[in-house]
């Protein structure tokens, strides 16, 4: 059974959430939606910044910590979307060989011609065949 979990988020007597910009960030520091607004996993640094803001800016009051409690869960199955990936990284392998025993076959039927070297031309054209039997497979 999962248990419910509980979030922190700081609120300024505005009615506004905080969110943190970090060094060098840009924007307000206060936002009008809980969606841009920074969620803590722990109360202790919702803590830290209250503290922060009543100590540095005591003319706009003490901010509050909102707790939000969640309890819905959702379980996502990626089976389907990481097969279909796995299957993309393989056929874009494949392909990406493909091309290299095609230039190697090439480099291969140029030397035939010029010295007449079979056998790196029959193993070239063997390996061809071969990956594009395995890329059709797919």
């Amino acid at each position: 059974m999962i248990e419910d979990l509980e979030l922190y988020v700081v609120r300024n007597g505005e009615g506004k959430y905080f969110r943190s910009k970090g060094y060098g960030g840009y924007g307000n520091n206060w936002v009008d939606e809980l969606k841009q607004a920074r969620i803590y996993a722990k109360i202790g640094p919702a803590r830290s910044q209250v503290s922060f803001w009543a100590t540095n800016y005591p003319k706009y009051g003490t901010p509050e910590i909102v707790v939000l409690t969640v309890s819905a869960t959702k379980v996502l199955q990626e089976d389907d979307r990481v097969k279909k990936a796995a299957l993309r990284r393989k056929r874009e392998k494949l392909n990406n060989d493909l091309f290299w025993a095609n230039e190697k076959l090439e480099e291969a039927r140029k030397r035939v011609q010029g010295l007449s070297d079979q056998k790196a031309f029959l193993s070239a054209k063997n390996n061809v065949e071969k990956l594009q039997k395995e890329l059709n497979s797919l």
